[in-house]
């Protein structure tokens, strides 16, 4: 009896684990929290992957630039000209 609580008690965190990170792993690639979880494991296993997952996040979160006083508008329906 002894033998199979200590055989559990060193077996199931061996499996445990690797489950539980598998599971918030995928829990945060469906809700897109992706960058916080996984980001640290990321930098020290994939550096390079790491670095231009930062620099994607940073070119989603740019605004778009502002148009100049002289360009027209970016309507798609608007083609140039002013007779319709």
């Amino acid at each position: 009896m002894d033998g199979v609580v200590l055989f559990l008690l060193s077996v199931v965190p061996i499996v445990l684990v690797p489950l539980g990170f598998a599971w918030a792993v995928t829990r945060a690639r469906r809700r897109g929290l992706g960058g916080s979880i996984v980001g640290p494991f990321q930098e020290m296993w994939d550096p390079g992957g790491a670095r231009s997952r930062i620099e994607i996040e940073i070119q989603a979160e740019q605004e778009a630039p502002a148009p100049s006083p002289g360009d027209p508008p970016s309507d798609p329906a608007w083609d140039g000209r002013s007779d319709r």
